[in-house]
């Protein structure tokens, strides 16, 4: 008889066999790369963040072991801070070469078994009806069934995709995007998760309603943000991501994505085949480039949409300024933010689009050319170290955010300026002290104008906890409160038994039957199912 050499993903990698730190940082990548976790490009953009830090530490603990949350902070000296975040990085940036570069074999792999969808550009499925100019925002024109993709096919009960009628900057001008609803086994009924994805980026093959359904390709943020919707539906809860930038990708547009955003939660509770009624609780996530799309929609929702049920909102490293934050990203290492963002906003504001033209030198559109097509990775990549205040790219130069349009939109997307503006449901905020995209003073500026105007406002909680507390009926406490954290990076001890190696984060994406009850972290390399 011929003993079998087959060995489980567990069996292959233990943390058991490294000693102290090693055995920590594999804990926490196998973790923060998508094992019941939230956002993994929290840990990529603001390892040294402060009160991120504690949320997301928070967060993780709390979805493997409820007790956890009553330990007290992790604290350290300076020196074993240091090196276990060098660690931690050069450990987690190995995890994301390992991960670009299995794409590029998984992207082969899938092309040879299934073709891959199409563009929203040339899908028939986005061309809304004749006469649909006439319906309400949220009224639903289409839908179909599709297959979700991360590394392969994620095992949910099923998945629709809804195209709907919403509005672009302004009531008088409609549009149509699209929704894609996710619907885990043995889901909970009245419950539903708006997830803001952090798309950041213009290109069409970038939205949400494209990535999902072509899987995990080079650009790793698709996978990324499947890796946050699975916390949710792993809880059971129905989560819908709305194409929140529109047909045109209209990237930082604040009131273009709180109102497809608010929309895309009216279509999905109005589609017969999930069984929605208009009491259904919806609670909105939204992280980075998310929190613009959930902070807008939290900010629009009493006069856009006033009848829905929102019970909560998170926000996270919010955007909430958009000059404090070309000028904080401007040089660095993610400058290629400042091209898609300007895209974006050229796109929903004519008038910037009309001066953008008039003083635009070659190296911006060259670099607004490729933010149409490329999604955030890419245009990362390509475009480190950019200083887009010089001559080089405008004929402004450093005046350019101080000047006539380029102002005036910038303005128009500062979140908390306007008294009714003030979100009206209960808002969870996190933000780094320390975060190298959005600056902390823009988002406590932010903070300090919705609790001035009356808003219900919590400026740290673990995130995944409080959203379920909204949803499950318990009440936010009133008024405002705010707390802060000198915790470590992350404690891989509160992350339990479920991350236990790299190949598990692999197994987890790859997955099996997805929603409570079901193990989709489990899974052998044996070939057993």
């Amino acid at each position: 008889m011929t003993r079998s050499t087959h060995k489980t993903y567990d069996q292959l990698v233990k943390p058991e066999n490294y000693n102290g730190t090693m055995k920590d940082e594999l804990e926490m990548i196998d973790g923060r790369l998508g094992k019941k976790i939230g956002p993994a490009h929290a840990v990529l953009y603001n390892a040294p963040n402060r009160i991120e830090q504690n949320a997301y530490r928070r967060f993780v603990s709390m979805i493997n072991d409820p007790e956890c949350l009553h330990q007290p902070a992790i604290g350290g000296r300076e020196e074993d801070i240091k090196g276990r975040r060098f660690a931690t990085w050069s450990l987690l940036w190995f995890a994301f070469f390992l991960l670009w570069t299995l794409s590029i074999a998984l992207q082969a792999q899938a092309l040879a078994i299934r073709a891959s969808p199409q563009v929203p550009s040339e899908d028939p499925f986005y061309r809304p009806p004749s006469g649909w100019k006439d319906a309400k925002p949220g009224t639903v024109f289409r839908s179909r069934q599709v297959e979700i993709h991360a590394f392969l096919k994620a095992h949910v009960k099923e998945a629709w995709q809804l195209l709907y009628r919403t509005n672009f900057a302004s009531d008088d001008e409609p549009t149509t995007t699209v929704t894609t609803v996710i619907v885990p086994y043995n889901a909970k009924q009245e419950r539903l998760v708006l997830y803001a994805e952090y798309q950041d980026s213009n290109g069409e093959k970038c939205m949400p309603s494209f990535s999902y359904q072509a899987g995990f390709t080079s650009d790793l943020s698709a996978t990324m943000n499947m890796a946050s919707v699975l916390v949710f539906l792993q809880e059971g809860y129905i989560v819908t991501v709305p194409d929140k930038q529109g047909k045109r990708n209209m990237f930082a547009a604040g009131h273009v994505e709180g109102h497809q955003t608010l929309d895309g939660i009216r279509a999905t509770l109005s589609f017969d085949k999930l069984g929605f009624s208009n009491d259904t609780r919806v609670a909105g996530w939204g992280y980075s480039g998310g929190a613009i799309q959930s902070g807008w929609a939290a900010s629009l929702k009493k006069t856009y949409a006033p009848e829905l049920n929102m019970v909560g909102w998170y926000a996270g490293g919010t955007p909430s300024n958009l000059t404090d934050l070309i000028v904080n990203v401007n040089k660095g290492f993610f400058s290629g933010f400042l091209f898609s963002g300007l895209l974006g906003l050229s796109r929903a504001y004519p008038s910037l689009n009309e001066t953008l033209e008039r003083i635009s030198k070659e190296k911006l559109k060259e670099g607004l050319e490729d933010a149409d097509k490329l999604c955030m990775m890419d245009m990362l990549a390509k475009y480190p170290s950019t200083n887009l205040l010089t001559k080089d790219y405008t004929s402004l130069g450093d005046r350019l955010l101080a000047t006539g349009e380029v102002k005036d939109v910038l303005d128009q997307q500062i979140m908390g300026i306007h008294k009714d503006e003030t979100p009206d449901t209960p808002v969870l905020m996190a933000h780094g002290a320390g975060d190298e995209i959005v600056p902390f003073r823009s988002a406590y500026t932010t903070y300090e104008n919705w609790c001035k105007n009356g808003a219900q406002l919590t400026s740290m909680a673990p995130t995944f906890e409080w959203i379920r507390d909204r949803l499950e009926g318990k009440p936010a406490k009133p008024g405002c409160s705010e707390s802060s954290t000198m915790a470590l990076f992350i404690n891989p001890d509160y992350l339990g038994q479920q991350f236990k190696d790299v190949l598990g984060v692999l197994a987890g994406l790859l997955g099996q039957k997805i929603g409570p009850g079901d193990s989709i972290f489990k899974k052998t390399i044996s070939g057993k199912h």
